[in-house]
């Protein structure tokens, strides 16, 4: 009996330490599973903080000045403007072309000035003044606001523009009068 009970004793001994090294070789593979969790946690936050790095970099070359400073979109709209009223007066408008402008942008502001609707002869074209605001965004791209005077033939003629400025080009033009909304006098 006392075989026996020495025989149960080991099978049992025997039982509990194959269960107890199962439990263990559980418990080390949920480890390990955590541990690559955590190590791709890791690896996304330090491509995170990479980017964040380069972000915080481009940001840090953007300085205040340079977003004050419009004479670069300033010069492209004032060519611009001196271009189109160095076309205006000739016949031909249909070949215009600005070297600080897209045709659409050609097309629009000809088409604003000049409708071609006069009576007789070729009309006379004199920039008055122009009053247009620029302002410019970090990456680069500016518009300009304001208004055109000038003398078509004895009348004196108003135009609100607005120039949409990109890679030193107009790319996109709105014209037509501003009115006061507000009820103000």
């Amino acid at each position: 009996m006392t075989k026996f009970k020495l025989k149960w004793g080991y099978t049992f001994v025997f039982t509990f330490a194959c269960l107890f090294l199962v439990q263990q070789g559980l418990a080390y593979q949920r480890t390990l599973k955590s541990v690559n969790i955590v190590h791709n946690e890791i690896k996304t936050t330090e491509a995170k903080t990479s980017q964040y790095s380069v972000e915080a970099k481009q940001l840090d070359e953007v300085q205040t000045a340079d977003i004050r400073d419009t004479q670069n979109i300033q010069k492209i709209g004032n060519t611009f403007l001196n271009e189109m009223f160095a076309i205006l007066p000739k016949l031909n408008k249909s070949d215009a072309k600005s070297t600080v402008a897209t045709k659409n942008v050609v097309t629009a502001f000809l088409g604003a000035t000049f409708g071609g609707d006069v009576d007789e002869g070729v009309p006379t074209f004199h920039l008055e003044s122009n009053d247009i605001v620029y302002s410019k965004a970090a990456d680069g791209s500016g518009l300009g606001f304001g208004t055109v005077k000038y003398q078509l033939g004895k009348e004196e003629i108003s135009t609100t523009l607005l120039m949409h400025i990109e890679n030193g080009k107009i790319t996109e033009l709105q014209t037509g009068a501003v009115k006061d909304t507000t009820g103000r006098k």
